[in-house]
């Protein structure tokens, strides 16, 4: 839950918005249809803003989350176990660029853990640690953006959000605030072209949907329902409902 002080309301203006305005965004067909691909569809209906949060923790260990874990010798990242990888990577293999798939997934799905770690962060007694947290997110938000993870407007009201949290002085987090917003327009070519923004953000939303389907399977605790099958029919669902609407 995020807190807002009374007395810095510019913040609470902008983590409002962000709320609003990003769970707005989040919709990308997610309502629209009833196949089998419903577990994703639950992933990110289970929570109120970023799309995948519920399910991450089983990614992330408890604490503080590492952005960047070690990699192991078998390719995966540490903070993940040699059976769900493998799952995973066995239920992208029929896909295009497989592996590298398998890698963003847990990668955004941590970033997502790690920024839920930062809103509930205490205001107070915690304030060093809100503030090196929101700096690391905050790096790595422009290459999100052009990977392509999160719309333009996410990312500018995350941005937004983060530099609330980075900047106590008001005229120079007003400085920060319109050098981000000047800045995320570059991250993304055309973006006054509608029809290029309505793909790109469908694309996000396919990224979006794979992370959350995984995410969903790693909380299920029934072995039957957390097979490697189940895994990759679920991939497997999301990518044809993708490539049925490819025109929309």
């Amino acid at each position: 839950m995020i807190t807002v002080e009374k007395s810095r309301p510019w913040r609470g203006v902008a983590i409002a918005a962000a709320l609003v305005v990003v769970g707005a965004g989040a919709y990308w067909a997610l309502g629209s249809s009833d196949d089998a691909s419903g577990s994703a569809r639950r992933a990110d209906a289970g929570n109120g803003m970023w799309p995948g949060l519920g399910h991450s923790a089983s990614v992330v260990a408890s604490g503080s989350p590492e952005l960047h874990p070690p990699m192991l010798a078998d390719g995966r990242p540490a903070d993940l176990s040699e059976s769900d990888w493998k799952s995973l990577e066995s239920a992208l293999a029929r896909q295009a660029n497989g592996k590298a798939e398998a890698a963003r997934i847990v990668n955004y799905l941590r970033y997502q853990k790690a920024f839920e770690t930062w809103q509930n962060l205490d205001e107070q007694r915690e304030a060093r640690r809100r503030h090196e947290m929101a700096e690391a997110l905050m790096s790595e938000l422009p290459d999100r953006l052009k990977s392509g993870e999160f719309t333009l407007v996410e990312a500018t009201l995350m941005g937004v959000v983060l530099l609330a949290e980075m900047e106590p002085d008001e005229a120079r987090r007003t400085q920060r605030v319109e050098a981000w917003q000047a800045k995320v327009g570059t991250l993304v070519a055309n973006p006054e072209d509608e029809a290029q923004m309505a793909a790109l953000n469908r694309e996000t939303e396919f990224k979006r949907r794979r992370a959350s389907a995984f995410g969903d399977w790693q909380a299920r605790t029934d072995p039957n329902e957390r097979s490697t099958a189940k895994l990759t029919q679920a991939m497997d669902d999301i990518q044809r409902m993708y490539n049925s609407g490819a025109s929309n």
